[in-house]
């Protein structure tokens, strides 16, 4: 007994010290939102500036992550998470040394490769330590550090806010953080998994024997995931895309729901919370940056929510519900800040070189007083609702079903390629949000994510599987005979939300355990269970 509590420890102990990099993940993602309300009166920037500063950690992050699995693949997930946490502690030092925008622009690429390393490495070792019971659990701490990374910025952002050159301090911390972590990371094993790749069994072996705290279950383990490795060889690019199997399906359904997150709006609005709060009648730097603690607070609440809540209720519930929430909180946004679509264009005037703090203060003031308190209290109360709404559907649930709708074969891939998709319009509504807030206002803007998450709820109702309840062989199993054609007609005799149901001439493709993980993915609950037959039936 004491053994399997002590192998128990040594993988939460583990996965603690790799999902802390969830931590900094949110944080650099969300520290931005307060930094540029320093930032673009120290550095006399346009909206257009403000719109790269924050895209280009985006972009830094599509790149990593189209090559991140390649590179953990080559030299291991421990030393990648090492590698990145030396890019998070460059790219902090240089954003709180910057003397210049080129600098700012270098230090937030290289933090960007470091997010897109993360959202790949961590999951990855999570997944491949993790004992099958505890999984669920331990992969799912990523998550939670990330909405608890966004939670510590705005934390960070109000205190240092009112501070001289606070923004030096919002960086630099990001730095300390990541040095924790890569110290840390020495003390923790490589995964059983790449050591069997580089052909050292007997180490890999003596690693799962403690991680299980058996020999006899290790051994067992170890051929399995041997098993599976094999299995793997000679898969390709092209399989992700193949018409059989209801591939084309599974890929409309993954890309579908990246394309309905993001253009829901609230990852572009994290990265803005304070001027768009201001906009809102939050007009100084402290109250704005302050409301956003509440949105960070509010996300991580439903982030745990929403873990607890998905094996119990489903997961179309979960994402039809948070649209829902979403859309009418987003129109009521909308009514309560008609009177900023007038003065929503003096936010964008320093283009033109209206870049004085004094400018910004006055336009800041003209807003607040347009506003009632009631009024102010009642859009904040609906932007916390957005938040919570998002971190409760589209946040985890859209990760969760994508590990668990492609076949293990190709799943690595199939969820690398959707996320370098998600980063790239992630990239594409952040860097044209302010530009687009002049052009229609802040109420505009509002209404325009809300007509976006009424479409998601369409396509949620109509594509969208329900898994809930479904081992991974059995999904696997009814996917291969559905399409986009039958799933619509289903619909439209009203069965679209009965989920998926159990076949009856059902066999499983393989006898005893599902196999363990053994595939690199983009997302943490990507856990892999590889057979055979699949590989077979995707060539």
């Amino acid at each position: 007994m004491a053994v399997v509590v002590k192998s128990n420890y040594l993988s939460v102990r583990a996965s603690l010290v790799a999902a802390s990099g969830g931590i900094l993940f949110g944080y650099d993602m969300g520290i931005i939102s307060g930094a540029l309300l320093q930032l673009r009166t120290r550095f006399n920037m346009t909206c257009l500036q403000e719109e790269l500063l924050v895209s280009c950690v985006l972009f830094g992050a599509l790149l990593s992550s189209l090559l991140g699995g390649s590179v953990i693949d080559w030299i291991g997930r421990k030393l990648t998470m090492i590698v990145n946490c030396v890019l998070f502690i460059i790219g902090a030092l240089i954003l709180s040394i910057a003397y210049s925008f080129t600098s700012l622009i270098i230090g937030r690429v290289l933090l960007g490769l470091a997010v897109g390393l993360s959202a790949v490495a961590e999951c990855a070792y999570i997944s491949e330590i993790a004992s099958p019971e505890h999984r669920g659990k331990l992969v799912s701490l990523n998550e939670v550090a990330i909405a608890v990374g966004f939670l510590l910025a705005y934390l960070v952002n109000y205190l240092c806010i009112s501070v001289n050159n606070g923004w030096r301090i919002m960086f630099g911390l990001s730095g300390l953080l990541a040095l924790f972590q890569c110290v840390a990371l020495f003390f923790v094993p490589k995964t059983p998994r790449f050591l069997l790749v580089k052909d050292a069994r007997d180490e890999a072996l003596t690693v799962l024997a403690k991680l299980r705290g058996s020999q006899a279950v290790a051994k067992a383990e170890l051929s399995r995931i041997q098993n599976n490795i094999s299995a793997e060889k000679g898969l390709g690019w092209r399989n992700i895309f193949s018409l059989k199997s209801g591939m084309h399906y599974r890929l409309i359904i993954g890309l579908g729901l990246v394309v309905a997150q993001q253009f829901s709006g609230l990852p572009s609005v994290l990265y803005y919370s304070p001027q768009l709060l201001q906009q809102m009648g939050f007009e100084s730097n402290e109250s704005a940056t302050l409301a956003s603690i509440g949105a960070g607070a509010t996300k991580a609440v439903a982030v745990v929510a929403s873990l607890l809540l998905v094996d119990k209720v489903g997961r179309k519930k979960l994402l039809v519900t948070g649209c829902i929430v979403m859309a009418i909180s987003l129109f009521v946004m909308a009514q309560l800040n008609m009177n900023s679509l007038f003065t929503a264009s003096a936010r964008c005037q320093n283009i033109s070189g209206d870049a004085t703090g004094e400018s910004l203060h006055r336009n800041s003031s003209q807003i607040s007083q347009s506003y009632s308190t009631p009024s102010k209290i009642a859009s904040l109360i609906s932007m916390l609702c957005y938040a919570a709404a998002y971190s409760l559907g589209y946040g985890p649930v859209t990760w969760l079903l994508l590990s668990e709708i492609f076949p293990s074969a190709v799943k690595g891939r199939a969820v690398a390629f959707i996320g370098a998709i998600n980063w790239s319009i992630n990239t594409l509504v952040s860097f044209t949000l302010l530009d687009y807030l002049d052009s229609v206002g802040i109420s505009g803007v509002f209404i325009t994510y809300g007509v976006a998450c009424l479409l998601g709820i369409l396509f949620i109702l109509l594509i969208v599987p329900e898994t809930r309840g479904q081992n991974l062989e059995e999904i696997n199993h009814l996917l291969n005979t559905m399409s986009l054609v039958t799933e619509i007609k289903k619909c439209a005799g009203l069965s679209c939300c009965q989920g998926l149901q159990r076949s009856t001439s059902y066999r499983p493709l393989v006898s005893g355990e599902i196999p363990l993980d053994s595939l690199t993915t983009l997302n943490c609950e990507s856990i892999s269970s590889d057979t055979a037959d699949e590989h077979k039936m995707l060539r």
